[in-house]
C-alpha cells in the first residue's frame, strides 16, 4: 500500500492563449532518474519556438509519454515522487492544473503505470527508445525480449555491428526531417561527432546558398513552422485588400548619425533606428496602431513593433514591446538579444505575440524595394530596401546621396490611401532627420 507522500504531476504547459498542443521534442531525464527542482526535464516545440521546461519539484521522475509525441496542453507527461520506484497511476487526459501536488494514495484512474511507451507497433522502454534515437536506429521490426515483447536496451545489439550509426540530437533529427536533409551528409560538431541543431542549421543555410545538385530533388513537408507561415500568409492575402505605397528618401543624415552613435554606444543597427522612428510615427498616427477582430476594431495602448527574422526553420517575427518608451541603446540591446534567441529557437511566447506593426528589411540581400505581406492581425508592415549611392539635385547642384526606399503595405479595410500616405511620409521625414526621433540614454 502506498504512503501518503506528495507526488507532483508535470503537465504539458499552456504557453499562449491560442496554444492547444505542443510536441515533446526531447526528454533530458530517463525514467526513474532523480531530478532537482528547477532542473530542465524536457524540451517542447510550439508553433514558433523551442522551450525548455523545468521540474516543479525534486524527486524521482516517472515518464508518461514518449519524446516526439504531440501532446494536448495540460495533459500529464510525467510524475515526480519522493522515493525511487514509486509507480503512480494517472490518467493522461488533459488536466486543468499546472504542476500541482497530488496524493500518491489517490485512487487509480484509467491508465496503468507506464514503464514503456508505444510508437506505432513498437513497444520499448524509455532507455531503449532514447538510445535508439541518439544512434538513429529504427526500432520497427526489432524483436523485443522484455516483458510482453518490449524492446529493451540489450535488444539493440541485434542490429548488424557493421551498421554506420548516426548520432544526432532529437531536435537536430527533427529539423533535418523538416528540411529533407540526409543526416549522413551532415558533419556533427558535438561530443563524439554528434549532430546538433546548429549543424543542421548550417547545412540548411549552405543548401539555400548553393541549391540542390543537378540530379537532386528536394522536398519540404508543409508542417511545423513552415505550415504555420503558409496558413497565416494565405489568410492575410485572401482576407485583406492589401495596398503597397513606395517612397524613396535621402538617408545620408541617417548613415552619418549611425556612425556617430557607433562611436559613442558601440554597434547600432539600422533596424534599431527604424524601430524607433516607426514607434514615434505610430504614436503620432494612432489610427495605424489598431487590430481588426471578427467583431470589432481595437485601438492598441502599446506600441509593440516586430522585426521579421530569417531563420533556418522559416520566417519569425520577434516583438519589441513598448518601443516608443525606450532609448536607442535599450532598443538596440533588446533587439540584438531577441534576434539571437530567435535564431537559436529560444523565444518565449510573449516575445513573438502582441505586435502592432512589423518591419521587414531585405537590404542585406541587395533588394531595393518590394511589397511585403501584412503580418496578421496587424494593420500594416514596412518594407526596407538597401541603402545605395545615387545622384540627386540639391540647391541646384548635382550631388551623390545615400538613397533608401521604404514600402508600406496596409489593410485598405481599415486605412484609406491618403492617411496611409501621410503615415509613410512622416516616417520618411523622421528618417531623413534622425535627430528628431533618436532618444539617447541619459
Amino acid at each position: 500500500m502506498m504512503s501518503t507522500k506528495s507526488v507532483y504531476k508535470v503537465v504539458m504547459p499552456k504557453l499562449g492563449l491560442i496554444m492547444t498542443e505542443a510536441m515533446l521534442v526531447e526528454w533530458h531525464k530517463s525514467d526513474q532518474d532523480w531530478v532537482d527542482h528547477g532542473e530542465v526535464i524536457f524540451s517542447l516545440e510550439s508553433d514558433k519556438t523551442l522551450i525548455d521546461i523545468e521540474a516543479p519539484a525534486s524527486g524521482y521522475i516517472q515518464l508518461l509519454v514518449a519524446a516526439g509525441e504531440t501532446i494536448p496542453v495540460l495533459t500529464p507527461v510525467a510524475m515526480i515522487s519522493a522515493e525511487k520506484g514509486d509507480t503512480i497511476q494517472v490518467s493522461t487526459a488533459a488536466s486543468p492544473e499546472v504542476p500541482t501536488p497530488v496524493s500518491a494514495s489517490s485512487p487509480a484512474t484509467t491508465i496503468p503505470t507506464i514503464t514503456a511507451v508505444e510508437s506505432g507497433e513498437v513497444r520499448a522502454t524509455p532507455k531503449a527508445r532514447k538510445e535508439a534515437r541518439l544512434s538513429a536506429l529504427n526500432l520497427a521490426g526489432l524483436k523485443g525480449t522484455g516483458p510482453r515483447g518490449m524492446v529493451v536496451s540489450a535488444d539493440l545489439n541485434q542490429l548488424p555491428a557493421e551498421m554506420d550509426l548516426i548520432k544526432a540530437t532529437p531536435v537536430a533529427r527533427k529539423l533535418a526531417a523538416e528540411f529533407g536533409l540526409d543526416l549522413n551528409l551532415i558533419t556533427g560538431t558535438g561530443p563524439g561527432g554528434r549532430i546538433s541543431r546548429d549543424d543542421v542549421n548550417l547545412a540548411v543555410k549552405t543548401r539555400l546558398k548553393t541549391g540542390p545538385g543537378p540530379a537532386e530533388k528536394s522536398s519540404l513537408p508543409l508542417t511545423g513552422l513552415r505550415g504555420v507561415i503558409a496558413q497565416r500568409l494565405s489568410e492575410s492575402w485572401n482576407e485583406r485588400p492589401q495596398v503597397t505605397l513606395f517612397s524613396e528618401l535621402d538617408a545620408s543624415l541617417l548613415v552619418n548619425r549611425r556612425m556617430d552613435l557607433k562611436e559613442k554606444l558601440g554597434k547600432i543597427s539600422y533596424n534599431s533606428l527604424l524601430i524607433q522612428a516607426c514607434a514615434q510615427a505610430l504614436v503620432e498616427y494612432p489610427h495605424l496602431n489598431v487590430q481588426l477582430t471578427e467583431t470589432e476594431l481595437i485601438s492598441l495602448d502599446e506600441v509593440n513593433i516586430g522585426l521579421a527574422v530569417d531563420t533556418a526553420r522559416g520566417l519569425m517575427v520577434p516583438v519589441l514591446h513598448n518601443a516608443d518608451q525606450k532609448t536607442i541603446g535599450v532598443i538596440n540591446d533588446e533587439l540584438l538579444d531577441l534576434v539571437q534567441r530567435t535564431l537559436n529557437g529560444k523565444l518565449l511566447p510573449g516575445e513573438y505575440n502582441g505586435g502592432c506593426f512589423t518591419i521587414t528589411n531585405l537590404g542585406a540581400f541587395g533588394i531595393d524595394s518590394f511589397s511585403p505581406i501584412i503580418n496578421p492581425p496587424e494593420t500594416a508592415i514596412l518594407g526596407v530596401g538597401r541603402i545605395t549611392k545615387k545622384p540627386a539635385v540639391r540647391d541646384g547642384e548635382l550631388v551623390i546621396r545615400d538613397s533608401l526606399t521604404l514600402s508600406l503595405s496596409f489593410d485598405h479595410r481599415l486605412i484609406d490611401g491618403a492617411p496611409a500616405a501621410e503615415f509613410l511620409h512622416r516616417i520618411c521625414e523622421l528618417v531623413e532627420n534622425p535627430d528628431t526621433f533618436i532618444k539617447l540614454d541619459q
